[in-house]
């Protein structure tokens, strides 16, 4: 996982292979190159360059919606491949359909929704009242200090490996609530930061931003879902994701603290489910974030 934010921002500066003048391209998704050996490509990463592939073909409209099932395992020492093609330009709405290739191998199909601004009605659920993020201490103390109680296995620190962002939770991350249990282990909130100062074009370029959020919300979406099962992802033969849904309300604020509010709803049949909303820290809301994912165990 790259630690420095230019690094992953980077990442969503596709190249443009081809366009086909009614809405389609196709463009190349490069690769994180910090020297980590990885074993398949991060989720937020494909979700992430899908939008801005799909966005490269629409103007003057905002991006509100992603649904994206993930296919493969994508390679992640190859770059990928985004073919878009335009299945609907209407007076309001742009729709794109985007196919992430590596070789002929689909390992990702999304639909992505753009809107024009308009005037609507308004409305929106309240900030959840927790504790502000001075008050709570970085997840490296909260791990550092369990495992050092426990006795746990160092595979555990992995947890702490998404750098770009301080990450504090309100509730225990999920090797706490599984080892010592208290409250309602379904519900998985924490505050968010970036570690460097946000350059001006993530806090201007609405796509840009949109791309950042589609990054982190993947994660740890599924943190409530691990506690609520009793298992880390460590523990499980396979935990993956199966799909990834986003809905973008309003403009995010990266120059400031970010809240999450995960919650699992459901888990069986070898698939579970996390829901998120995000927060500015001002209490207005950003976006919506559903998952699935696979906690299943092979027959």
């Amino acid at each position: 996982m790259p630690e420095r934010l230019k690094d992953i921002l980077d990442l969503f500066a596709l190249d443009e292979v081809s366009r086909d003048g009614v809405g389609g391209g196709a463009f190349l998704g490069p690769q994180p190159e910090d020297g980590i050996e990885r074993t398949r490509v991060y989720g937020g990463q494909v979700a992430a360059q899908a939008i801005a592939a799909a966005g490269r073909t629409v103007t003057d409209r905002r991006p509100h919606s992603l649904h994206l099932a993930f296919l493969r395992p994508g390679d992640p020492t190859r770059p990928l491949r985004y073919e878009v093609t335009a299945l609907r330009e209407g007076r309001t709405f742009s729709t794109r359909r985007v196919t992430a290739l590596q070789g002929d191998v689909a390992v990702m199909e999304a639909l992505a929704s753009f809107i024009v601004d308009i005037d609507g009605y308004g409305h929106q659920i309240r900030m959840p009242d927790v504790p502000r993020p001075e008050q709570l201490p970085a997840v490296e103390d909260q791990l550092r200090s369990h495992l050092a109680k426990t006795g746990g296995d160092q595979q555990y620190v992995s947890l702490i490996r998404f750098r770009v962002a301080e990450m504090r939770y309100v509730d225990p991350p999920p090797r706490i609530a599984i080892d010592e249990p208290t409250g309602d282990a379904t519900v998985s909130r924490l505050w968010l930061r970036l570690r460097e100062d946000p350059p001006a074009e993530l806090l201007l370029d609405p796509l840009l931003g949109t791309c950042m959020l589609a990054y982190i919300s993947d994660w740890t979406i599924l943190d409530p879902l691990q506690a609520a099962i009793g298992r880390t992802w460590q523990e499980l033969e396979v935990m993956a994701s199966v799909d990834h849904a986003m809905w973008w309300h309003r403009p995010v604020d990266f120059s400031d603290w970010l809240l999450y509010d995960q919650r699992s709803s459901t888990a069986g049949g070898g698939l579970g489910l996390g829901n998120g909303a995000i927060f500015n820290a001002d209490g207005s809301l950003v976006c919506t974030v559903t998952q699935e994912g696979f906690v299943g165990r092979r027959r």
